[in-house]
């Protein structure tokens, strides 16, 4: 039986989607000099060569992927966007804001100088920075009608320029950037551990340690009270052992147990429950604690979830006023903002929308999530109408136009769903219950609408892609070059002489200004710290807000 691959490919839109995800997600986990593709230009290059081959993408698959993607971003942005502002938040606002406004006005200027087709700049915009959002945002105005192209220019071609562009410009875009933050400090004569650990001194923050990194985890075991500890309540024992990292969780006494009240006086022979880490129950042992085997004393359910920021009451507060250990036998062993993992310290902050994950006793535990906000693993469904409605909502918003003479001005659908997506973002977590979307759900609805969005473009641009390489391809890379490095550059000059930003928290800025997740990476372990990592937090939900819209200017005007 002979079977036609071209045939079934072309016949089946279906199976030539998958087919280009699939083999991108191959092609993305290869490595070259030590850098792996990842799969968004996996996927994208799997599409080019398709494209190439004369493959066309399904009609409407490109824009359905593209709306699940940019809604996904607002959700995902809605929790951090307000409360961003607060500490840092305005310097954040302005550093993304110079990338962004320094990277669009290159972009303009070099196309419009080297004479290139509608689409090449805001392609070129969205590659150098690696900015997936940009992309959607150029390629929406287009399809919306709002993009103001020359004569001769069809839409289609525009969309194409636009993909060719992003594809050529996109690898510098990630090479470039790393590149950059890894020998920039060397040239400019920057120290990083030193600067790193200088703002940390300065924050109150030690190195803090990454998420599932350092540390023993809680467990329960029961002693028998002696007569040193004997007529003293459970408060003045917790006062005389000072910050020791656990808590009593019940007594025993007589065969009756008995809650852990702070007045409670213990009695000689009584059982008492602690929970804490491995190395304060071997002090206890050391002490002369005699530890006994109580099945009712140690039937605790230690287990591990990730609540949500969400009371005001604790937002802007560092974890150490908390008093975890201490007052809820729980134990944090990581934190995540704007899915950055964070260096976890006693002295960070917390800020709306994080996500802080915890270890310690079932109860507890929860006693513990309603001071601070709820439990995501509590939100198992989705709620698919605040998301339909919402993306609705979001479509009909990007609808509305303003015209000014000959210039229609308006949100574009891909404005419309980020914005719409940000509030409802932001609503859940203020109510829990609102428009929930757990984690792993928005994961898998931004990855999927990410793919089938980069395998509509790579299909669509590929037809053009190598006789774009003829005639501009080396202009355009050229150009991708200056927009990858000049705006670093510049924000890098506001940030540290105007903004008077440490270098250690700025290069981490700055990649999250460039969107680069790579980059960050590459600064972080520089600087064998997380301190970069804080300033990439800070910035990198603004830049995705900015560079979504700055997208669709490119083609407005």
């Amino acid at each position: 039986m002979n079977i036609d691959l071209s045939a079934l490919l072309s016949d089946n839109p279906m199976l030539l989607l998958f087919t280009v995800i699939g083999l991108g997600y191959l092609a993305g986990n290869l490595r070259l000099a030590g850098l792996q593709a990842g799969p968004v230009i996996g996927v994208l290059v799997v599409g080019l060569f398709f494209g190439h081959l004369g493959f066309v993408a399904p009609v409407g698959a490109g824009t359905f992927g593209f709306a699940l993607f940019i809604f996904s971003v607002g959700i995902q942005a809605g929790p951090t966007f307000f409360s961003a502002f607060a500490a840092d938040g305005v310097r954040y606002v302005v550093l993304a804001l110079v990338v962004a406004a320094t990277a669009a006005a290159l972009a303009f200027g070099l196309s419009d100088l080297l004479g290139f087709q509608d689409g090449f700049g805001a392609g070129m915009l969205a590659g150098a920075l690696t900015s997936t959002p940009t992309l959607a945002g150029a390629q929406d105005a287009v399809n919306s009608g709002l993009a103001t192209l020359s004569s001769g220019v069809t839409a289609e071609q525009a969309r194409e320029n636009i993909g060719v562009g992003y594809a050529i410009t996109y690898v510098f875009g990630t090479v470039g950037t790393i590149l950059a933050v890894r020998f920039f400090p060397r040239l400019a004569g920057i120290d990083l551990p030193a600067e790193a650990a200088r703002f940390a001194e300065a924050r109150g923050l030690n190195r803090g340690r990454r998420r599932g990194s350092g540390g023993s985890l809680p467990i329960v075991r029961a002693y028998r009270v002696g007569a040193e500890a004997a007529g003293k309540t459970i408060g003045q024992i917790n006062a005389e052992h000072g910050q020791v990292q656990g808590k009593i969780l019940q007594i025993k006494r007589d065969g009756a147990r008995m809650d852990a009240s702070p007045d409670l006086m213990l009695q000689e022979r009584d059982i008492v429950s602690l929970i804490a880490s491995i190395d304060v129950h071997a002090r206890a042992r050391e002490q002369g604690g005699e530890e006994v085997l109580d099945a009712e004393m140690l039937s605790y359910r230690v287990t591990r979830r990730e609540i949500v920021v969400a009371e005001a009451k604790v937002v802007g507060k560092p974890l150490k006023d908390l008093d975890m250990p201490n007052t809820y036998g729980c134990f944090a062993t990581g934190l995540t903002r704007a899915s950055v993992d964070l260096p976890l310290d006693p002295a960070l902050p917390l800020m709306k929308g994080d996500r802080l994950e915890v270890v310690g006793e079932w109860d507890h535990l929860r006693r513990l999530a309603e001071l601070i906000g709820f439990i995501e693993q509590d939100l198992e469904k989705t709620d698919l109408a605040t998301f339909a409605f919402g993306m609705i909502a979001g479509i009909l918003l990007g609808l509305v136009t303003v015209v000014l003479g000959d210039i229609s001005i308006g949100l574009g659908t891909a404005g419309g769903l980020l914005l719409v997506g940000i509030l409802i973002g932001y609503l859940g977590s203020v109510m829990p219950t609102f428009g929930r979307v757990p984690a792993p759900a928005r994961f898998v609805l931004m990855e999927f609408g990410l793919m089938l969005f980069m395998a509509s473009v790579g299909l669509n641009a590929g037809g053009g892609v190598v006789a774009a390489l003829a005639s501009v391809g080396p202009l355009v890379i050229a150009s991708g070059v200056l927009i990858t490095l000049l705006p670093a550059l510049a924000g890098y000059l506001v940030g540290r002489y105007l903004l008077r930003m440490n270098p250690a928290l700025l290069l981490g800025a700055i990649t999250g200004a460039m969107t680069s997740t790579p980059a960050l990476n590459v600064v972080t372990e520089a600087a064998r710290s997380g301190v970069p990592s804080l300033g990439y937090a800070g910035t990198y939900t603004f830049a995705n807000v900015l560079l979504t819209f700055a997208g669709a200017l490119m083609m407005v005007f």
